[in-house]
């Protein structure tokens, strides 16, 4: 690395979408630059051990946020650590691992955004907050197909965890740059990415970007200008799930030509997604999200490499 890692936050509830929006990012940098932590591995308590507390992984109790504070900072500043790994498989603790920070670390799950310490070591913060039906959908379709629950039981515990949502995980959105929320076009299903639209509400901490060029009933692209709940300015960015193939791979070529990238470079199966049924599928407002937050982490990066003393 020729400076420290960037740091990447991506926040939101159980089943926003948030390994699926990572393994986009994971394709526009190539597994040679971008490593990422997922956050359930700092669990304070195993699964039984918070059934027999009457505990969810959402109450901040049942994490060990001294422990993830201080190998992210380490992480941060280059630094291998030795961390511990949650198996999702069976709700216990896997033996630690050894983790190497690449140029890029994303931080992926609940608490990224809990703390001051935690806020204050990444360069890019994204919470995803999508539909409520679509997110129940989609967390029954991850823990019933790769977890092996049923649907009974997601459903009773979505229900059993809505207060620490609420109280706990929902308020770190204020603290994002970037809050992606995925919706429905009129009649649209809530188990796919496929036609979902999107939109992007950026914080005033980075400097807006430009984006009228790619703006048209075509494209379906919207920028519009907006304040927030506290009083500060926001842009907005609009991603109708409607686009065509062809306008997408356009406004796709654009936007990755103003990140600096030859265009024979641009990765395959952006916007990849997961149906129901485990069929591989792929959805342009996703893709699109993807490549928006992509832009502003290679702009934090050129930041960072015109700091370096030559």
């Amino acid at each position: 690395m020729g400076t420290r890692p960037i740091m990447i936050a991506v926040g939101g509830d159980s089943g926003t979408g948030k390994s699926t929006l990572c393994g986009g990012l994971d394709r526009i940098f190539g597994a040679g630059r971008i490593r990422d932590i997922c956050l359930d591995d700092y669990h304070a308590l195993d699964r039984a051990q918070r059934k027999a507390v009457n505990l969810t992984a959402l109450d901040p109790r049942a994490n060990n946020f001294a422990a993830m504070e201080e190998d992210l900072w380490a992480v941060r500043h280059g630094h291998t650590v030795v961390k511990p790994v949650y198996d999702h498989s069976d709700g216990t603790f896997a033996a630690p691992e050894r983790f190497e920070p690449k140029d890029i670390v994303i931080v992926h799950g609940l608490f990224p955004l809990y703390t001051r310490a935690l806020r204050d070591l990444f360069d890019v913060t994204v919470w995803l907050e999508p539909e409520l039906e679509l997110r129940i959908a989609w967390k029954v379709q991850r823990d019933v197909l790769q977890r092996g629950y049923s649907e009974d039981a997601v459903r009773e515990e979505i229900e059993k965890r809505r207060p620490d949502a609420e109280a706990h995980i929902n308020p770190q959105a204020a603290h994002a740059d970037l809050n992606v929320q995925f919706y429905r076009r009129r009649g649209g299903e809530a188990d796919s990415f496929g036609r979902l639209s999107a939109c992007i509400r950026k914080s005033g901490r980075f400097k807006p970007l430009d984006y009228s060029e790619f703006e048209s009933a075509n494209t379906s692209i919207r920028q519009l200008s907006g304040v927030t709940a506290g009083g500060f300015p926001e842009t907005i960015i609009e991603l109708d799930g409607a686009i065509d193939d062809r306008t997408a791979d356009a406004v796709r070529a654009k936007i990755w030509s103003h990140m600096g990238m030859p265009l024979h470079t641009f990765p395959a199966r952006l916007g990849e997604f997961r149906d129901g049924q485990g069929g591989v599928h792929t959805g342009h407002a996703l893709g699109l999200a993807q490549l928006l937050i992509a832009r502003r982490i290679v702009l934090v990066e050129n930041e960072l490499l015109e700091r370096v003393p030559s």
